[in-house]
């Protein structure tokens, strides 16, 4: 439901009009908009919170020295056509429910860029972030508490059968699949964790399994220098079964499983079905990579638990 590449803040090349709530910088023009002080304040809050990072899709951020880490996002798609319709969609309502839609808005971008931050690894599942949001005609600060994400719950909740480390690669690797594809095509894939033993026995190669024979250093997914093999076999058919651990067994399995009756969205394909259906029959968790879009889905115990939109960036 979420997605991102991350970067440092770029410095502040030219001056960007806020409210002058600081009457004694007295280089700043009255009624006049300056980023700057949004930003200071927002450091000054998270520094005051000992929040786990700052989070901001703006670049116009003024180069800052604070301990704690800034985490620079490319905008939602999404957030980008509000800002287009947003004089249509206000019309009619209160400053209040204007604010309150705003406000909204703003909470749910810095929520799943605190998701992104998450699978990167960058920040854990509590603690507080603090986030930067500019608007067309506003600015705000957010201090957004990570306790209260939904999907982080639902992933942390997924580690009861693979390890949270493992699931991060998985989905870290997934992210970069969707967002950059392979040579400049798009394609899907699949990885199956946890119980392999099962998973390989209710499955068979459709390729020689390219994994065989490797050294465990090349096999753990983990390992990110690992990840540019794993995301050049991913155009096979078939799907990855990986250890709860995070080896690698196999690539390019067809999973033969009776996918008939379980319940996935309308439009999904076979690849879909299939590791939906091994969820439920096994102690796994699937996460699938749509050729179409880049969305990215993981089941567990038949149904979807978690589903991720790869239209925001870490710039790093």
């Amino acid at each position: 439901m979420e997605t991102v590449v991350l970067s440092g803040a770029a410095p502040l090349q030219s001056k960007v009009n806020i409210q002058n709530v600081f009457p004694e910088k007295t280089n700043i023009l009255p009624g006049k908009r300056d980023f700057s002080i949004i930003t200071n304040s927002a450091v000054s809050v998270a520094e005051k919170l000992r929040a786990s990072a700052i989070i901001t899709f703006s670049e116009e951020v003024t180069k800052i020295s604070t301990s704690v880490p800034v985490f620079v996002f490319t905008g939602r798609k999404l957030a980008m056509m509000n800002e287009i319709t947003r004089p249509i969609e206000e019309t009619g309502k209160s400053i209040y429910e204007r604010m309150e839609d705003r406000a909204r808005s703003a909470a749910e971008e810095i929520s799943e860029a605190s998701l992104i931050a998450f699978i990167n690894n960058l920040i854990d599942t509590e603690g507080l972030v603090v986030g930067i949001i500019k608007m067309k005609d506003s600015d705000s600060i957010i201090v957004y508490d990570l306790a209260t994400n939904k999907i982080m719950k639902k992933l942390m909740e997924c580690t009861e059968r693979v390890e949270a480390r493992v699931l991060r690669s998985v989905l870290n690797i997934g992210l970069q699949i969707a967002c950059q594809g392979r040579e400049g095509k798009s394609f899907g894939t699949a990885f199956i964790i946890g119980d392999s033993n099962e998973v390989m026995r209710r499955s068979h190669p459709l390729v020689l399994n390219p994994f065989e024979g490797q050294s465990k250093e090349n096999c753990d997914i983990v390992n990110p220098q690992s990840w540019e093999t794993v995301k050049s076999f991913a155009q096979l058919d078939g799907v990855f079964v990986i250890t709860g651990k995070g080896i690698i067994r196999a690539a390019g399995r067809y999973l033969d499983i009776n996918a008939k009756d379980v319940p996935t969205e309308k439009g999904l394909g076979g690849r879909h079905a299939s590791a939906a259906a091994i969820t439920r029959d096994t102690e796994t968790i699937a996460v699938t990579v749509s050729t179409s879009g880049g969305t990215i889905r993981v089941f567990k115990d038949g149904l979807e638990v978690v589903k991720i939109e790869p239209d925001i960036m870490l710039v790093q």
